[in-house]
C-alpha cells in the first residue's frame, strides 16, 4: 500500500510541476532581453490539453532604452494540438495588446471580431512545441501557422546530425494583411513574420536549443540558459 501511495503521490506532482525552461535572446551578440517557457498539462472544456505561456522581458539595461514585458498563452488539445484558447499582453513603447479568443460551439474565435482560428493550423506556439516533442520523421514539410487573423503557408527545411535538428521555417502570407485582429502587434511577433526573414530552430532530445532570425543586418537569437 506505501509503494502504490508513493507511486501516486510522485504522479500527481508530475501533472502539477510544469516544465520550465529559460532563455536568454541576443541581439548582435549583445543580451537584451529573457523569456520564460512554461509547459503544462491542464484541462480546458473537459477536454485533456496543453498550456504553453512565454513571458519574455528585456533585460535592466535594454529596458532603460526600450521596454517589453509580454506574456503570451495558448492552450491546445493534447492529442490533436488543435488551438483552443490564445490570448496575449504585450506592452512596448507606444504599443499595448490585450488579444484574446472565446470558445464557442467547438470555434475559437477572437474576441470582438468576425475571425476564427481554423481547426487544422498552428500558431508559433503550438508549431514550436509539435517541432519538439514529434519524431524527426514525422514532421511535416509544410503546415498552415495562424497570426492574429493572417494565415501563413510554412515552409519546412529540416535535417539531422546525431540528437540534433535543425528546422528552417520559411512563413509566406496567404490571406490579406487587413485579415488582421490588430493594427500594430508586438515587435517579436513583427519580426519572426517579417517577409524575407530567415528562421531557424535547433532541437536537441525534444528541447529546444536555440531560435533564431535574420532580417538584413538584424540578427536575433534566444539560447537556452
Amino acid at each position: 500500500m506505501e509503494i502504490k501511495k508513493n507511486y501516486l503521490i510522485l504522479l500527481l506532482i508530475t501533472l502539477i510541476i510544469p516544465s520550465v525552461d529559460e532563455y536568454v535572446v541576443n541581439l548582435y551578440g549583445i543580451p537584451m532581453a529573457n523569456v520564460i517557457i512554461d509547459t503544462k498539462d491542464t484541462i480546458y472544456n473537459k477536454m485533456s490539453a496543453i498550456k504553453l505561456t512565454y513571458k519574455t522581458n528585456t533585460n535592466k539595461i535594454t529596458s532603460t532604452i526600450f521596454n517589453i514585458e509580454n506574456i503570451y498563452e495558448t492552450i491546445i488539445e493534447k492529442e490533436s494540438l488543435k488551438i483552443l484558447s490564445f490570448k496575449k499582453s504585450t506592452f512596448q513603447p507606444n504599443i499595448t495588446n490585450h488579444l484574446y479568443t472565446n470558445y464557442i460551439n467547438d470555434t475559437v474565435k477572437y474576441h470582438k471580431s468576425n475571425v476564427f482560428i481554423p481547426n487544422n493550423c498552428f500558431n508559433i506556439f503550438s508549431l514550436l512545441y509539435y517541432l519538439s516533442n514529434n519524431p524527426y520523421e514525422s514532421i511535416k514539410d509544410s503546415m498552415i501557422v495562424e497570426r492574429e487573423g493572417l494565415m501563413y503557408n510554412c515552409i519546412l527545411s529540416k535535417s539531422k546530425i546525431n540528437n540534433e535538428i535543425e528546422f528552417k521555417l520559411n512563413l509566406n502570407l496567404i490571406n490579406n494583411i487587413n485579415n488582421a485582429v490588430i493594427e500594430h502587434t508586438d515587435i517579436f511577433t513583427w519580426a519572426l513574420f517579417k517577409k524575407g526573414g530567415n528562421n531557424k530552430v535547433i532541437i536537441n532530445d525534444s528541447k529546444i536549443k536555440s531560435c533564431q532570425f535574420k532580417s538584413g543586418i538584424t540578427n536575433l537569437k534566444a539560447y537556452l540558459k
